[in-house]
């Protein structure tokens, strides 16, 4: 960041604070929780973390770089009330590979727009300088497991010191993300180091699964070490160009989604690293909820109604399977028996869909509505507070992945439809009443069915398929 860097957006009503350092850290060392100096502007975007794309959507005026364990505050100027306002902590997604609190899906302005909220919005580290784990090999890399989630924790302990200093109450914290912001945000439930630093936590496309078992997490490595040629000494990823570590990782890390969300979630994440030496996550988030550990934590799942056909509409070469019958062979590949996967793949396989629609179809239940459900029913089930939702199209608005990313932070995606804008409205409104504890203008919560919400024009209602889903996936795992 320079003096020639451009100044940060700023928004009506709002008070803004851009690129605050919340930590430091040395490569593959855990963060180190920094000052706050309240004396600086924080006119402008702070680094973003090393990534692939460094186009123009992430908005990053500062460039990217490893300095980059930063966030954004945004308070009302004139709030609700006297008292402390709710925080609400918002992770970006991007697969755990891309994605910074620069871009305009993360500037969480329009929601302390509303007088309501003090709204937060985090980096951290991506790719191969935070997701890939590599404490198994000791020495200098020995703190180097999830890193990117004690980033976050690191954060949520900054905001616990600071957050009052612009007029939010430490103590009433909603985290909340969207596709790997919601793995994020749900991991910090196996994390006892972050316990106590949150109220409430709130996935959308995400939530209590896709953990990375620790045996994937050190293939990975080993391939990743292998490729840059320093398997006989790791240490030495210390002293290597970050560009080089970034690329190697592309080259060796699965692409297939069957494979990365399949059943033994061959990617990159919240890593179930119980034993492993710096171990962060002691518990799989589904185990916790069960457990009741944190009946007190309020939680809220959703998924949108076609979220697998943005990869229809964007990736088709790469996601058709090309018949029917290659569906099947990959829910077998799932360690189902064949005919438990004929049967399911049969009952996506109806209403005239392409081979694409129907492994759609069959992968957004698995990967969304069955943790959705099955973690909201087990947390009713130990005594906490859950709902569901389901997020339908509006006119000019698929359902796919990413359809809310705009409303999730208050913002209004340009150029959007009179439908687009009452149903993005009412998922904004949604993130507030929840985060603000304001339950009563919220459903029912889940007690002891999946009782859900469906805003915008859903093919199905959410109660019904929320079911149908737990009912044909019986008995089959989702870790």
């Amino acid at each position: 960041m320079t003096a020639s860097t451009p100044k940060a957006p700023t928004a009506p009503g709002v008070r803004s604070w851009w690129g605050i350092p919340y930590a430091t850290a040395e490569r593959y060392r855990r963060p180190v929780v920094a000052d706050f100096d309240p004396s600086l502007p924080y006119d402008r975007k702070g680094v973003v973390s090393i990534q692939p794309d460094s186009g123009d959507w992430l908005e990053a005026d500062s460039g990217m770089g490893e300095d980059c364990l930063n966030l954004n505050v945004w308070a009302p100027e004139e709030p609700a009330g006297e008292a402390a306002l709710p925080v609400t902590v918002y992770i970006h997604g991007g697969g755990f590979e891309v994605g910074a609190n620069t871009q305009i899906t993360s500037n969480a302005a329009g929601l302390a727009a509303t007088g309501r909220v003090v709204s937060v919005s985090v980096n951290y580290r991506l790719g191969a300088l935070g997701p890939l784990s590599l404490s198994h090999y000791g020495g200098k890399l020995a703190e180097a497991s999830n890193l990117f989630l004690q980033d976050i924790i690191a954060a949520l302990t900054w905001i616990q010191r600071n957050i009052a200093h612009f007029g939010g109450d430490p103590d009433n914290v909603t985290v909340y993300g969207h596709s790997a912001g919601a793995y994020c945000t749900f991991g910090l439930l196996g994390a006892s180091s972050a316990d106590g630093l949150y109220r409430r936590l709130a996935g959308f496309s995400g939530g209590p699964a896709r953990s990375i078992p620790a045996w994937w997490a050190e293939e990975l490595a080993h391939l990743f070490v292998t490729e840059l040629g320093v398997a006989d000494k790791p240490e030495k990823l210390l002293d290597l160009d970050p560009l080089s570590l970034r690329d190697a990782l592309r080259k060796v890390a699965p692409t297939d989604l069957g494979v990365r969300g399949g059943v033994d979630n061959k990617a990159t994440g919240v890593v179930l690293d119980i034993g492993q030496p710096g171990a962060v996550v002691h518990a799989h988030p589904m185990d916790v909820l069960a457990s009741g550990a944190h009946h007190d934590v309020d939680v809220l799942l959703s998924m949108a109604s076609d979220d697998m056909g943005w990869w229809v509409a964007n990736d088709l070469d790469r996601y058709d399977p090309g018949t029917v019958d290659r569906v099947v062979d990959e829910v077998a590949g799932w360690r189902i028996s064949r005919s438990r996967a004929q049967k399911i793949v049969d009952f996506y396989d109806q209403g005239g869909r392409t081979p694409a629609e129907v492994r759609a179809a069959v992968m957004a239940d698995y990967l969304f509505a069955i943790p959705a459900a099955r973690g909201a029913l087990a947390h009713a089930a130990a005594g906490g507070n859950a709902h569901l939702l389901v997020i339908g199209p509006a006119e000019g608005a698929p359902a796919v992945h990413g359809t809310e990313m705009y409303a999730l932070v208050g913002q209004e995606k340009p150029g959007r439809s009179a439908e687009q804008a009452e149903r993005d409205t009412r998922i904004r409104d949604i993130v507030l009443d929840f985060a603000t504890g304001e339950h009563s203008r919220l459903w029912p919560a889940v007690a002891d069915q999946p009782t859900s919400e469906t805003v915008g024009n859903s093919p199905f209602e959410g109660t019904a398929h929320y079911q149908q889903v737990l009912d044909l996936w019986e008995g089959i795992g989702r870790p």
